[in-house]
């Protein structure tokens, strides 16, 4: 890559790490429920004006609202709950470690779904070694004791298998759809999904919004999800999707660093551990630098 995709692929890497942290810091003025409502919410309006501004056409047929609905289900609903409310019990650096098993569970579950997806050796190799640094991050001696101080890790980690049916579902029911309507969609769908719920029971919610809550939750949306998708979209157009899994590595150490620097929060050697195998196993599952050395 060109330094320049190198800075898009980083920054989006940090600003995907980010999300950890605007969600630690609403957690201690609002409900993990109005965290995502307001991130789905304020980032659907910022999208739904560009795609208006620029004239992006869409064919509003009961097959693409579906299909947008869905994956506002798996990929934003569903997963942004899961994180929020496991982010009470956990610190946002674990959250953003244990993230990256997305890309662990999305190629097994592809590769038992989707026809044209095969599950190569490096891939195998890579998963395993990516689930090993799971089990090292959480802790060997926990992995099979819930209760209600662990509880947040295994929440985390069944988003990142949401996360993996929305990209299962999204290469499946979304291929041929623009990739900015597709995220403009797929955020509005989330909205209106949620909308009835965060009227109906969280209403007293809005009179807490001050200023500053507005500002952070603004920032989120922006940050997070409207110029995250902006990048997202810039490196598939210059680079490919392949570079994307990149950014998974970034995503932890970024986060880390953020919550260490204005939280302070402290890493257990288990979990820088947990990060470099599971860094390891992402590299691996790549391919390419593994390519490289075997030359």
């Amino acid at each position: 890559m060109k330094n320049k995709d190198w800075a898009l692929v980083i920054s989006l890497g940090v600003l995907w790490g980010m999300s950890f942290v605007f969600v630690e810091l609403l957690l201690a003025y609002l409900s993990p429920f109005m965290i995502v409502y307001l991130r789905v919410a304020i980032g659907a309006l910022f999208l739904l004006a560009f795609v208006v501004i620029k004239r992006v056409p869409f064919e509003f047929t009961t097959g693409n609202i579906f299909n947008l609905s869905v994956m506002a289900l798996l990929n934003n609903v569903i997963p942004f709950l899961l994180i929020t409310v496991g982010q009470q019990t956990t610190t946002g650096g674990l959250a953003s470690i244990l993230n990256a098993n997305t890309s662990f569970v999305t190629i097994m579950l592809a590769a038992f779904l989707l026809p044209h997806e095969t599950l190569t050796l490096n891939r195998v190799i890579g998963a395993l070694i990516g689930v090993a640094g799971v089990v090292v991050a959480i802790g060997y001696q926990s992995v099979f004791q819930i209760y209600d101080g662990t509880i947040g890790k295994y929440l985390i980690l069944l988003a990142t298998v949401s996360y993996a049916f929305a990209g299962i579902w999204g290469k499946w029911r979304l291929a041929i759809m623009p990739p900015m309507i597709a995220a403009t969609g797929m955020l509005t769908m989330s909205a209106v999904i949620l909308s009835p719920y965060a009227f109906n029971w969280h209403f007293d919610e809005f009179a807490l919004l001050d200023w500053r809550l507005i500002q952070y939750s603004v920032a989120f949306a922006l940050l997070c999800s409207v110029m995250a998708y902006f990048l997202y979209f810039k490196i598939l157009e210059r680079t490919g999707a392949g570079n994307l899994l990149i950014c998974t590595i970034i995503i932890p150490p970024s986060s880390i660093l953020a919550n260490s620097v204005l939280f302070g929060e402290t890493v257990t050697v288990n979990e820088v551990a947990g990060l470099l195998i599971i860094t390891i196993g992402l590299i691996v599952l790549d391919g390419r630098l593994i390519g490289k050395i075997l030359k």
